[in-house]
């Protein structure tokens, strides 16, 4: 049986795109979809099958031709969904430790924080914000057909391993500097490793987000 010259062109285009899978499932069914139709307006226009296909794929164009329009829209993608992630995450973990302080368990536990406490916290929230402030304005970034995608996505995926890092680095720091005060409150709540164990696998997932958003980026520029 002869291969049919869509699928395989189908499957060439899906395999050479990167980037979010439902979008990237959406564009192969829509190119899929729209070779099958121009394959059938060729077959009613006289032409066998094998032919009607093989037309159908030259009209569309070479995957080395179209690849790169549908791998912009990918990565733009990516990184819109990236930076939504991280402008809301990042403060979002900043509200929700505040809350966690304000019911002053780790107080009540073993005394106010120490000032290195104190410090590092204070520097926490400021580069919490920061990062999502610059999320915020990358975010903005990928509506602009002007800015390259994939400077735009890669400077995101960066901002994700940079900010996942620091804060998670200074939250380890802060729980360094206050090791008393964290196992007396883990002895009078045992229940209260539940955030920090929370806020471990966020972070590892927003460095896996990241990492992602920076292997698209690659993906486009070449």
């Amino acid at each position: 049986m002869t291969a049919d010259p869509i699928a395989l062109h189908v499957s060439a285009l899906e395999h050479a795109l990167r980037g979010p899978r439902r979008t990237r499932r959406d564009m192969i069914s829509e190119a899929h979809a729209g070779l099958r139709d121009a394959e059938t307006a060729y077959r009613e226009g006289g032409l066998p099958a094998d032919q009607a296909a093989m037309a159908a794929v030259r009209d569309f164009g070479t995957v080395g031709e179209v690849a790169p329009e549908f791998q912009h829209e990918l990565t733009a993608r990516q990184g819109r969904w990236s930076a939504l992630l991280f402008a809301l995450v990042f403060p979002g973990m900043m509200l929700a430790w505040d809350f966690f302080w304000s019911l002053g368990w780790t107080s009540r536990a073993a005394g106010p924080a120490t000032p290195a406490v104190r410090v590092l916290s204070t520097v926490e929230d400021a580069a919490t914000l920061v990062v999502g402030a610059a999320a915020l304005a990358l975010l903005a970034a990928t509506f602009r057909r002007s800015a390259p995608a994939h400077r735009v996505t890669r400077a995101i995926g960066l901002t994700g391993v940079a900010g996942a890092t620091l804060c998670g680095g200074l939250a380890l720091a802060m729980n360094i500097a206050g090791t008393h005060q964290a196992a007396a409150y883990m002895v009078t709540h045992p229940a209260g490793i539940t955030p920090y164990l929370g806020s471990a696998v966020m972070m590892l997932l927003l460095i896996w987000q990241s990492l992602r958003t920076l292997r698209v980026a690659r993906a486009a520029r070449r």
